[in-house]
């Protein structure tokens, strides 16, 4: 698991002020399942991504919380209007405390 936290983030190669523009972002992690005895979850603390928060030029513009149903090395895609150029930065954070970010600069073409 040398690899966890490590985030993928792609962009489009030309963006224009006022694009909307469709981000698509991976994240290695491995999202441990809930496991079941006897049709009963196993009391454990569970690792997994539970929050992405998504700022472009220091201002939040997405925040969502999840679940361990999400699949391993999760990928998610959102979009936003790019207003000026500046850092795209998107942080994935597990319940185990961890703090996963990567960051994309966002220039207009």
């Amino acid at each position: 698991m040398a690899d966890i936290g490590k985030i993928r983030i792609r962009v489009p190669s030309s963006i224009k002020q006022g694009d909307v523009v469709r981000v698509r972002t991976l994240v290695i992690h491995p999202m441990e399942i809930v496991q079941r005895r006897d049709g009963k979850p196993v009391d454990k603390n569970y690792q997994f991504i539970n929050r992405v928060v998504v700022t472009y030029n220091g201002r939040e513009i997405l925040a969502a919380d999840t679940t361990q149903s999400v699949s391993e090395n999760p990928f998610f895609t959102f979009t936003f209007r790019a207003t000026e150029p500046g850092t795209l930065k998107i942080a994935f954070l597990d319940t185990h405390g961890g703090k996963y970010e990567g960051t994309v600069d966002i220039k207009f073409s």
